[in-house]
């Protein structure tokens, strides 16, 4: 067997290795997200500043090591931050899912003793009294801005880490404890079967506070160097947006993900009449090396990003079909098999010898063991010291230092571990027979009028019935499906009663397992069904979080109550058009409607608004801008025509004299220009006083109906790099490509007056200029550009000459929570000071 092996120390501590990872990757990209209209970055160097503010804010307000904190929001960078923040404060971390149920959090809340919560805005907190101090992911950034580094606190490897509070299938929450030796010993044992590299790029769709994302989609990520991305959504149409802008190599799913991102893609080839080709090119597939088969599903991979490598699957059982055929497409699937009690990897398989048939080998510093019972034990320096103040619980879960799974398994004569199901879900049937539940779900699955199935097995006196619920396109297929179902399998599996279940989707753990216990009773009567929400690729309720008014009520800054069906976007909600794009964006975010801006105006009330959602496509036109302006050989060329051509063209009508260059001294860019609009002639003036290490990597805002003229859609981007930026229509389009172009390291001028006046005066700013500088964390520099002599023509002054000076501001840094148009004053005054 090949194994990886990390060539980076981990560290006896979380501590150690986040350090360890700075030291190593110090400038490289760890953590991204894209709020608005461009992506914000974290370096390992940022994450360990960052991180160390935390601390110092956790200290600051009195905590000390060994509090615990609740950590309580969505997966974004400012989660990392606050994680390894506490980590690095020696406080005790208390990760609660976003979905959690009020009366979860309570319970969870009850058995701990927190000092403080992170929460967010999509924090479903309205029904807990949580009681305690709050500060929010939105308020963070600004907390701890000013913040110097924290005091040192003496970490060892048996201090908590976190206690991970899992419900099971029972709904009574045991908190796993885990300390920093039983994660590290994780990190590395998981790196010498998987390892990825620093241009690996890592998509986090799971919830971090679980311990398969957070290990997998964390720590062994940055123990790599490589990046994490964090979608503002898991909606199918932003994920597949960002996978394709970031070009994302490995994702991390669960099985039921695997399967709805297959059916997507084959959803969508059947649409467009290409199922025979698509069965025809997986045939193929069979017999071709696995590099080319990315050739034949060139189209599919390009919707992803055309770069995923490898998907790992962990969680539940892989469907060996589903597996084989994601393989065929030329991606490589990567089974793991563990428990939060290990941290939680316990087997996974080496990328070179991966099988779709079993979870792996046991990881190189994990033991494994199979009990005379058939259960699963583990032990190692992965497996946590216990529950958290159950004492009991604890000793039922070990046999001596064995960890017990709860797992039924075998190896192979191999060493791979094969898991065959929960003990406590195996049927014994009078006969003395065992039956495995996963076993007959697989059979069933594959019927093609079953959507998803559980076997459970159902007490009947003495004895016990193979019981199947059933969820079904059509419920009159139901005994059809059986009879299928039973023909293949052997005569004690066969399903003697069936249920049709009357929901859209099982009740299920956070961790998308299905509570049997909740279906035996439903089946028995004893409770009845309650509505399920439909669980999305991600794992999310196909639905927002927060219904239409809600969502209206946040961007406008408004109660939810002002929020009425006849109140307009423009007079009553004062969204003007960049407001309106915020608001698109948000829907889109968290509801998956794509809606086109033109759709509305200030006029537009709720109630359209609600009609526009119902009705809204949930696939975003694709839009495309020049990018030509930005490839080398023109950078090159254009550089030469300025000096050559446009600097000496430009000297003719005007003197020009430039004030404040030093104040660019030291700056690298990319940074928001940000000029008045007052000659014609003003873009080559100001490209020709900007600094050459600035020029050369920087793009020019121009009003989008010019390029509707061709002369000026090929001299725009050749002499000055120019690209269209909408301020009515296609203004999101216009944001993310000018977002684009700021991640790829240019710097932007724009005229924030919006249109040009000949001599002046300056105009009022629009409030599009504060978005762009806050939402893309730029510094910006004023410029201003003074007209001493207008000359004639104003266009072109030949006699007699203009003379004009353009000045240069000192940069000005804007908070991130500063309101959009404070910022735009803020520019404004700037310029209008110079």
């Amino acid at each position: 067997m090949t194994t990886i092996t990390t060539d980076a120390p981990i560290g006896k501590t979380l501590v150690d290795f986040l350090r360890a990872m700075t030291e190593k990757h110090a400038s490289r990209d760890a953590l991204l997200i894209k709020p608005v209209f461009r992506y914000l970055r974290w370096t390992y160097s940022s994450l360990w500043e960052d991180s160390g503010k935390v601390a110092s804010l956790l200290q600051q307000r009195g905590l000390t090591k060994g509090d615990q904190v609740v950590l309580w929001g969505p997966n974004s960078p400012h989660w990392v931050l606050i994680f390894f923040g506490c980590v690095r404060a020696g406080v005790v971390v208390i990760p609660l899912d976003l979905r959690s149920a009020p009366d979860y959090v309570e319970r969870v809340i009850s058995r701990t003793v927190p000092k403080l919560a992170f929460t967010s805005r999509f924090t479903p907190k309205e029904d807990v009294d949580l009681d305690i101090p709050e500060i929010t992911f939105e308020e963070l950034e600004e907390d701890i801005v000013d913040m110097p580094s924290p005091q040192e606190v003496d970490i060892t490897p048996d201090d908590l880490v976190e206690i991970m509070f899992t419900s099971g299938t029972t709904g009574d929450p045991k908190g796993v404890m885990l300390t920093h030796r039983n994660l590290t010993a994780n990190i590395e044992g998981i790196s010498q079967y998987i390892s990825c590299d620093p241009s690996s790029r890592l998509l986090s769709i799971l919830p971090l506070s679980h311990m398969y994302e957070q290990m997998g989609g964390l720590f062994v990520a940055l123990n790599s160097g490589a990046s994490v991305t964090y979608p503002t959504s898991r909606q199918p149409t932003v994920l597949a947006r960002t996978m394709r802008e970031r070009k994302i190599t490995i994702l991390l799913l669960v099985p039921q993900g695997l399967e709805l991102l297959m059916n997507g893609i084959e959803r969508e080839i059947t649409r467009q009449g290409k199922k025979a080709l698509w069965d025809k090119l997986l045939r193929i597939a069979e017999r071709t090396p696995f590099r080319l088969r990315r050739v034949l599903f060139r189209r599919v991979h390009k919707q992803f990003g055309g770069k995923l490598d490898f998907i790992v699957s962990g969680g539940a059982a892989l469907d060996p079909d589903l597996g084989r055929k994601w393989e065929l497409l030329g991606v490589k699937i990567v089974q793991g098999y563990g428990a939060t009690e290990a941290s939680p990897v316990i087997s996974n398989h080496a990328i070179e010898e991966r099988r779709i048939d079993s979870t792996g080998r046991p990881l190189p510093n994990v033991e494994v063991t199979i009990s005379d019972a058939g259960e699963i034990l583990v032990r190692g320096d992965n497996v946590t010291p216990g529950y958290w103040r159950a004492p009991e619980e604890t000793a039922a879960a070990f046999e001596g230092d064995w960890y017990r799974t709860g797992d039924l398994g075998y190896f192979d004569d191999e060493g791979f571990l094969h898991i065959q199901g929960r003990l406590k879900d195996m049927i014994v049937l009078p006969s003395g027979q065992n039956v495995f539940p996963e076993d007959i779900q697989a059979v069933l699955t594959k019927h093609p009028n079953v959507t998803d199935a559980a076997v459970v097995g159902l007490t009947k006196g003495s004895s016990v019935e193979v019981h199947a619920a059933l969820i079904l396109d059509d419920p009159d297929n139901a005994q059809n499906a059986v009879s299928w179902t039973n023909e293949q399998l052997a005569e004690q599996q066969r399903i003697r009663g069936f249920t049709v279940w009357p929901e859209e989707d099982f009740p299920r753990t956070h961790t998308l397992k299905v509570k049997k216990r909740i279906v035996i009773d439903t089946i028995l009567g004893k409770i009845q069904p309650e509505n399920q929400s439909v669980v999305t690729s991600a794992g999310t309720p196909s639905s927002g979080a927060r219904g239409l008014p809600h969502i209206i009520a946040e961007v406008s800054k408004r109660h939810v109550d002002d929020i009425t069906p006849d109140a307009t976007l423009g007079d009553d909600l004062d969204l003007d058009s960049l407001g309106r794009v915020e608001l698109l964006s948000a829907i889109e975010a968290e509801m998956g409607v794509y809606m086109d801006e033109s759709q509305l105006d200030q006029d537009t009330t709720v109630k359209h608004l609600t009609d526009l959602v119902e009705e809204g496509s949930k696939n975003p036109p694709m839009m495309s801008f020049p990018a030509w302006g930005m490839r080398w050989w023109c950078r090159i060329l254009r550089g030469f025509l300025q000096r050559a051509v446009i600097f000496p063209i430009v000297s003719l009508p005007y003197s020009l004299k430039i004030s404040g260059r030093e104040r660019l001294e030291g700056v690298t860019g990319p940074v928001l220009f940000a000029s008045n609009h007052s000659l014609g002639l003003d873009n080559p003036l100001i490209i020709k006083a900007i600094p050459n290490s600035l020029r050369r990597r920087m793009a020019i805002a121009g009003a989008a109906q010019l390029w509707k003229n061709p002369i000026f859609w090929l001299m725009n981007p050749l002499l000055g790099n120019g690209f269209p930026l909408a301020r009515e229509g296609a203004v999101r389009p216009s944001l993310e490509n000018m977002g684009k172009i700021i991640d790829d390291g240019w710097s932007v001028l724009i005229y924030p007056e919006g249109e040009l006046t000949i001599g002046g005066p300056i105009k009022p700013f629009m409030s599009g200029a504060g978005l762009v500088a806050v939402e893309g964390r730029l510094p910006v520099v004023p410029l201003r550009l003074h007209i001493h002599k207008l000359g004639f023509p104003s266009r072109f002054p030949i006699l007699p000459r203009g003379n004009v000076e353009i000045r240069i501001g000192e940069p000005l840094l804007l908070s991130p929570d500063t309101d959009y148009q404070n910022a735009t004053t803020a520019i404004e005054n700037a310029v209008k000071s110079l």
